[in-house]
C-alpha cells in the first residue's frame, strides 16, 4: 500500500524554509492574514472534528473515510432544520 503525505492546505502557500527559519529562530511567525478567514471557534467546525475523528476511526483509506464524511453530511442534510425552539413542535396525545 503506498500512503502519499502531503501539507495541510493550510500552509500550502508558506515555504519549507520559511518554516524551518521560524522553527530554528524560535520565532512565532506572522500568518495572521492567512488564518483570519477560517473559523475556529463555531458549531461547523466542531462538526466537522467530530465527523474527522469519527471517520478516521470507521476507515483505514482517505477515500473511504472521504466517503464517511460525505454520506454523513448528505444525511444530515435532509433531516428538518429549526431556527428556534419554538418552531419544534412535539405531537400531543389528546386521549389523556
Amino acid at each position: 500500500m503506498d500512503s502519499y503525505l502531503s501539507s495541510p492546505p493550510l500552509l500550502k502557500d508558506i515555504s519549507d524554509d520559511e518554516i524551518q527559519s521560524h522553527i530554528q529562530s524560535d520565532s512565532i511567525p506572522n500568518w495572521d492574514i492567512i488564518f483570519k478567514a477560517f473559523p475556529v471557534h463555531t458549531q461547523a467546525v466542531e462538526l466537522c472534528v467530530k465527523l474527522v475523528t469519527e471517520a478516521s476511526g470507521k476507515a483505514c483509506e482517505a477515500e473511504s473515510g472521504d466517503g464517511f464524511i460525505r454520506t454523513t453530511l448528505v444525511s444530515m442534510s435532509t433531516m428538518p432544520n429549526f431556527v428556534h425552539k419554538s418552531n419544534f413542535k412535539v405531537p400531543s396525545d389528546k386521549n389523556e
